[in-house]
């Protein structure tokens, strides 16, 4: 299975302003650290931990809940609060911080449903997407080294 950010970093490759990474999902997330401290602010704002997309299966993208997260300004500023928090280190965390992150994560988005401002079935499928892509992604990145 291929990381969510598998292609995400093509147009910055084509550009010539970061190496190409192939599919080795530690060389990804360390391409899209320097990303971030480059100052990219398409690593803060992506979506694809929430609305995970794999170009294999387009017809599987949820555009509803993409439409949804972007017409939301507190769903845009917890997910760029989320994305600096993760995104740039998640290589070298371990399970125990991923977790910790994530509750902190949880707690703000309850916060955000009982204050009303974001639906609690909206709130429930952007859960689930990033609960469900991170253990992808960190078991992609701990048995990537696995010589079978």
């Amino acid at each position: 299975m291929l990381s969510v950010f598998s292609n995400y970093l093509s147009p910055l490759i084509e550009e010539g302003l970061l190496q190409d990474s192939g599919n080795k999902v530690s060389t990804i997330y360390e391409q899209l650290s320097i990303a971030y401290n480059q100052g990219s602010p398409g690593v803060e704002n992506c979506t694809r931990l929430y609305v995970p997309y794999y170009e294999q299966d387009p017809d599987g993208y949820d555009y509803d809940l993409l439409f949804y997260i972007y017409s939301n300004k507190y769903l845009q500023e917890l997910i760029h609060w989320f994305n600096s928090k993760i995104i740039p280190e998640f290589a070298t965390l371990s399970y125990q911080t991923i977790n910790v992150r994530l509750r902190i994560f949880t707690s703000k988005l309850n916060t955000l449903v009982e204050k009303g401002l974001v639906e609690k079935e909206e709130a429930i499928k952007i859960h689930l997407n990033l609960v469900n892509t991170l253990r992808v992604e960190h078991d992609l990145l701990i048995n990537e080294e696995l010589p079978f």
